[in-house]
C-alpha cells in the first residue's frame, strides 16, 4: 500500500495514463494522415515500437522527476510542503479527459470513413478492383541457363507464353509483357518492381534446354512481403510444352487464388508440338513488339520470316498459322497502290487461308480469332469481326492486345463507352508501355474524348515518349475540337519528327485546311509519301473541303477494298452526309446495315 500510495503521489499512475491517451490520438492521427503522404507501412510501425519503447522511460520519468514552481526537480529532493502534487493531478486529469474526447471524435470520424467505404466497397465497381488487386501477377523475363548462353530467345519466350497462359484465368490481372520485361537486366528489388507494376506477387524462373528435353523453374513471391510463396521445378520433352506451360500456369494460380477460373480451352489438352518448330515461333513473337496488328514494316518482316518456318516444320501447329496470318494482313495494308494491288492481293489470299487453317486447327486459340476477326474486317463483315474479336478476348481474358484490338474497333463503330472501359483495363495490364499509353489515345479520339486525347498526348510529349505519335493524335483532337491552328502546329511537329521537313514547313506556315490545299496540289505533280494511300487522300481532301475529291478518293478506297472504309464515320467526313453518292457508298461498304444492328442489339437490350 506504501508503494501504491508513492506512486499516486508521484503522479506516475497519471502520466502513464497521459501518455497511453497521447500516444493512442497520436496514432489515430498518423494511420489517416500517413496515407496521404503515401508513406511505406514502416513508418507506422516504426513510430509504434519508438512509443512503446518510450512508454517505461516516461513512467521512470515521472517517478524520479516532480513538477515545481521552481520547474522539474528530482522527487528526493522535493519537500511535501513544496509538492504540487494536486495540482498536477488536477492537470493531468484535464488534459486526459480532453485527449479521450479528441480520440473519440477521431474514432467517431473514423468508423463513419470506414462505413462510407464499405458502402462504396459494395459497388461492382471498388469490388472488381479490389479483386484485381489482390490477384496480380507480373512475369519477369526468366534466365537463360544454357551452357553457353545463347537461348535468351527461347527463356524469353518461354516467359512470354507462360504469361499469356496465365491471361487465361479470368480474375487474374497479368501485367504486360512490355512493362514486366522493362526490369529485364536491371538491378530493382521486388518490392519496388511490385510497386511500380502495382502487383501483389512477382514470378521468377529459368530455362535450361538440352536437346529436346527441358527443365523450368520458377519462384513466386509476395511483392510486398519478400516471401516466397511457391518454388518448383518442371521437366519435360519440349514436344508436350503446351501442357507443360499450363501445368506451371494453373500450380502458380493456385498459390494466389484457388478459386480462380480457367477459360475452357485450357481444360481441354493440347496437341504435342515440334520442338523446333516452336523455338522458331518463339523468335517470331518476340518481334511482335507493337502487337500483332500494329507493327511496324521491320517487324513484321523478321517475324514473318519466323512464323512462315515454323509453319513449314509443323503445319499444323495453329498459333504459327495464325500469326503469320496477321503478318501477311499487316502487308496487305501496306502494298495499296501501283504494282503493289497484286502483291496486296496475294498477301491477302495467304492471310485468308492462313486464318481459316487456324481457326480449324484450335478452335479455342485467341490467336486464332484475332487472325479472323481481321479477316472479316477486310471483307467488310463488321459484324463477324467484332464477334471474332470479341471471342479472342472472352480466350484470353487477360491479354491486353486483345482488349486494346477490341477497344479500337469499338470504339470506330459507336460503342465508345465499352471501348474506353476495355483500353482502361488492357492500358492498366501494361502501365509502363508508352505504345499502349498511345493505343488508349487512338481509343479516347475515334470515340470523341477529345480533351481526354488532348491532355495525355501533352504528357507524352513532356516525358519524351513516342512523340511522333503523341503529336499525331494531338493534331487530330485538336481538329475534332475545331481547334485548327493547333491542328496545323502539331501536325507539322510529327512531320518534322519523321524528316518530313518540306511538309512540314507548310503547316507550320499556314492553318490547317490551307496546309491540306497545298500538300495536295504539290501531290499533283509529284505524289508524296505523306499520300501514298487513297483514303489519306480522301481524308485531306476532305480536311480541305473538296467535296468531289473527297468523294472520289472514298470510292477508291472501297473499290480496291481497303479496311479504312470505316473512317467514313469520322467528324472529318461530316460535311458529306447528306451526299447521295456518300450515303450509297456507306450502304455498299455495309456501315448502314451494322449502324442498324447495333441498333437493334440496343434496343433488345433496354427491352430486358
Amino acid at each position: 500500500m506504501k508503494f501504491l500510495d508513492e506512486l499516486k503521489r508521484r503522479n506516475v499512475i497519471k502520466a502513464t495514463m497521459a501518455y497511453l491517451v497521447v500516444a493512442w490520438v497520436l496514432i489515430q492521427v498518423l494511420t489517416n494522415i500517413l496515407p496521404v503522404f503515401q508513406a511505406p507501412p514502416w513508418v507506422l510501425k516504426t513510430l509504434m515500437i519508438l512509443l512503446a519503447i518510450g512508454l517505461p522511460v516516461w513512467m521512470v520519468f515521472s517517478w524520479v522527476y516532480d513538477v515545481t514552481p521552481e520547474g522539474i526537480r528530482k522527487t528526493a529532493d522535493v519537500a511535501s510542503d513544496e509538492s504540487v502534487t494536486a495540482t498536477t493531478n488536477k492537470r493531468l486529469n484535464i488534459l486526459i479527459l480532453i485527449l479521450l474526447v479528441v480520440a473519440i471524435g477521431l474514432n467517431f470520424i473514423d468508423s463513419d470513413t470506414s462505413r462510407d467505404e464499405d458502402r462504396i466497397d459494395n459497388s461492382d465497381v471498388t469490388s472488381n478492383t479490389e479483386t484485381t488487386r489482390e490477384n496480380s501477377i507480373a512475369v519477369l523475363p526468366f534466365l537463360d541457363m544454357s551452357p553457353k548462353k545463347d537461348q535468351e530467345h527461347y527463356s524469353d519466350g518461354i516467359a512470354i507464353e507462360i504469361l499469356n497462359t496465365l491471361c487465361k484465368f479470368k480474375k487474374l490481372k497479368v501485367v504486360g509483357r512490355t512493362s514486366s520485361f522493362a526490369f529485364k537486366n536491371k538491378e530493382e528489388d521486388l518490392k519496388t518492381i511490385g510497386q511500380k507494376l502495382n502487383v501483389n506477387n512477382v514470378l521468377e524462373g529459368s530455362v535450361q534446354k538440352q536437346q529436346d528435353q527441358i527443365r523450368i523453374s520458377v519462384r513466386l513471391t509476395d511483392a510486398s512481403s519478400g516471401y516466397t510463396l511457391f518454388s518448383e521445378s518442371y521437366t519435360d520433352a519440349v514436344e508436350n510444352i503446351f501442357d507443360l506451360q499450363g501445368r506451371i500456369a494453373t500450380d502458380i494460380a493456385e498459390k494466389i487464388e484457388s478459386k480462380l477460373e480457367l477459360a475452357d480451352n485450357e481444360l481441354h489438352p493440347r496437341k504435342k508440338i515440334d520442338p523446333m518448330a516452336y523455338e522458331t515461333f518463339l523468335k517470331g513473337k518476340l518481334q511482335f513488339l507493337n502487337g500483332p496488328l500494329d507493327m511496324k514494316r521491320s517487324e513484321v518482316f523478321k517475324a514473318k520470316k519466323y512464323f512462315e518456318r515454323a509453319v513449314e516444320l509443323d503445319s499444323s501447329f495453329a498459333e504459327a498459322n495464325a500469326y503469320l496470318a496477321l503478318a501477311y494482313f499487316n502487308m496487305s495494308d501496306w502494298a495499296i497502290t501501283g504494282s503493289g494491288n497484286k502483291q496486296r492481293e496475294s498477301a491477302l489470299d495467304s492471310a485468308r487461308l492462313l486464318a481459316t487453317r487456324a481457326i480449324a486447327l484450335d478452335p479455342l486459340s485467341s490467336g486464332a480469332h484475332l487472325a479472323m476477326g481481321s479477316y472479316y474486317f477486310h471483307e467488310y463483315n463488321w459484324e463477324m469481326s467484332e464477334s471474332e474479336k470479341r471471342r479472342a478476348v472472352e480466350l484470353n481474358p487477360g491479354g491486353a492486345e486483345e482488349k486494346f484490338i477490341l477497344a479500337s474497333f469499338l470504339s470506330q463503330f459507336g460503342q465508345p463507352e465499352e471501348a474506353i472501359a476495355l483500353s482502361d483495363e488492357a492500358l492498366r495490364l501494361n502501365p509502363l508501355d508508352p505504345s499502349s499509353e498511345l493505343k488508349h489515345i487512338k481509343t479516347l479520339y475515334f470515340s470523341g474524348r477529345y480533351h481526354d486525347g488532348k491532355e495525355r498526348c501533352n504528357l507524352m510529349i513532356e516525358q519524351g515518349q513516342m512523340v511522333a505519335g503523341a503529336y499525331q493524335f494531338l493534331s487530330l483532337c485538336h481538329m475534332g475540337l475545331d481547334q485548327f491552328d493547333e491542328a496545323a502546329k502539331a501536325f507539322g511537329e510529327m512531320l518534322s519528327l519523321n524528316g518530313q521537313e518540306m511538309e512540314a514547313e507548310i503547316f507550320f506556315q499556314n492553318d490547317f485546311q490551307t496546309a491540306c490545299k497545298k500538300l495536295l496540289e504539290i501531290n499533283e505533280k509529284e505524289e508524296l509519301p505523306l499520300l501514298d494511300r487513297n483514303i489519306y487522300k480522301a481524308s485531306f481532301y476532305a480536311n480541305a473541303r473538296d467535296r468531289e475529291n473527297a468523294i472520289k478518293y472514298l470510292y477508291e478506297v472501297y473499290e480496291n477494298g481497303d479496311p479504312e472504309i470505316n473512317w467514313m464515320k469520322l467528324p472529318r467526313f461530316e460535311f458529306l452526309r447528306d451526299d447521295p453518292r456518300y450515303q450509297e457508298l456507306y450502304e455498299k461498304a455495309g456501315l448502314k446495315a451494322y449502324d442498324e444492328q447495333l441498333r437493334n442489339k440496343r434496343s433488345i437490350a433496354v427491352n430486358h
